[in-house]
């Protein structure tokens, strides 16, 4: 069984921080998404939930602030466990690469007030 875990701790690395017994109620729940999320903030730093979409596509991320965010691009939950939450973790950094950009964008042209501009784009 040490050596299955490992496999999909390699496959996700994030998994190294949860227990073997955390890691096993995921991969034996895979289809049950509820029971994954009690895991996120584990494996990914204040990423509380994810909004899906008919059970299927992962749209946005929700922070311990209630902060929502939508991804770039919805993502499919249909491949192993692993499979989709390295996708989440792909997509996380895409998405969060272009909100900065666009933010600096924003700041730099000065049409925007500073108090207007930090509501404006996430935290």
């Amino acid at each position: 069984m040490e050596r299955y875990l490992e496999t999909k701790r390699q496959a996700f690395p994030r998994f190294y921080f949860l227990s073997n017994d955390e890691l096993l109620e995921i991969l034996a729940n895979s289809n049950e998404l509820d029971i994954i999320q009690q895991h996120l903030r584990t494996c990914f730093d204040n990423i509380m939930r994810l909004d899906i979409k008919e059970g299927l596509d992962i749209t946005h991320m929700n922070s311990s602030e209630g902060e929502k965010v939508q991804l770039c691009k919805p993502i499919k939950t249909k491949n192993q466990v692993e499979a989709w939450l390295l996708q989440v973790q792909t997509t996380m950094v895409d998405t969060v690469y272009k909100m900065m950009k666009a933010g600096l964008t924003d700041f730099n042209d000065g049409k925007v007030e500073r108090k207007s501009w930090v509501t404006k784009h996430p935290g």
